[in-house]
């Protein structure tokens, strides 16, 4: 296995500034949420902020998985399989 920590980068850097820029938008969708089911008749808006949050929860989550798959690509020595089509 030669040294691939070059191609490691862009994968990472993609992953984190996805994570940073998801991760902000779930935790106000998740507040407004808790405002919500504070207020009276408010009720009726926390479903739908919940699945917002979880929606942006589980593309936080894929993009984690998706690194982690492609990290394991690099390793592997699998990075320049699409070249050979």
């Amino acid at each position: 296995m030669k040294n691939n920590t070059k191609k490691k980068i862009a994968p990472i850097v993609i992953t984190v500034v996805v994570v940073l820029y998801t991760l902000p938008l779930v935790a106000m969708v998740a507040w407004a949420a808790g405002l919500a089911g504070a207020e009276p008749g408010g009720m009726a808006a926390v479903p739908f902020l919940l699945l917002y949050a979880f929606i942006g929860g589980a593309v936080i989550v894929g993009m984690v998985v998706v690194l982690r798959q492609r990290l394991r690509e690099i390793d592997g020595g699998e990075e320049d399989d699409a070249k050979q089509y």
